[in-house]
């Protein structure tokens, strides 16, 4: 029997997150493991996600823009025709309008940045992060 591919795949690429959210089912760290795929496997898992007949990627983790090659992988899924996506949490320093621009020039289609309410008390509680509402903002 033989099934379609998926549409979309969520990568998660690192565990490395700055922030602890208690709802969290990715386990995140502070700090990158060192079980993490390098970069050229990265890219070959991309390159067996592509060949699959996928057509989307997220890129997710833990807090993936801190992983230092993000704009690399990102760059390397676009090439083998994948239409990439990003999800953040929107609060770590590497955020910037220069980073938003190398990641538009790596391929991104898109960035979900995760706001959990309008109000900023609860999102600030849900992610466990004092101030992390403006800061996302």
């Amino acid at each position: 029997m033989s099934y379609p591919p998926p549409i979309m795949v969520s990568y998660a690429v690192t565990r490395a997150c700055n922030l602890k959210c208690p709802h969290c089912y990715s386990d995140a760290v502070s700090e990158p493991s060192p079980l993490e795929l390098s970069t050229e496997e990265a890219k070959k898992l991309i390159d067996d996600i592509a060949n699959m007949g996928t057509r989307l990627i997220i890129f997710d983790g833990g807090e993936p823009t801190l992983r230092p090659d993000l704009p690399e992988l990102i760059s390397h899924a676009a090439d083998v025709g994948l239409s990439p996506l990003l999800g953040t949490n929107g609060m770590v320093d590497t955020m910037t309008y220069n980073y938003a621009v190398e990641l538009r020039e790596a391929g991104i289609k898109a960035i979900a940045v995760s706001v959990d309410s309008y109000i900023p008390e609860e999102h600030d509680l849900f992610r466990g992060k004092e101030g992390g509402w403006e800061r996302t903002m």
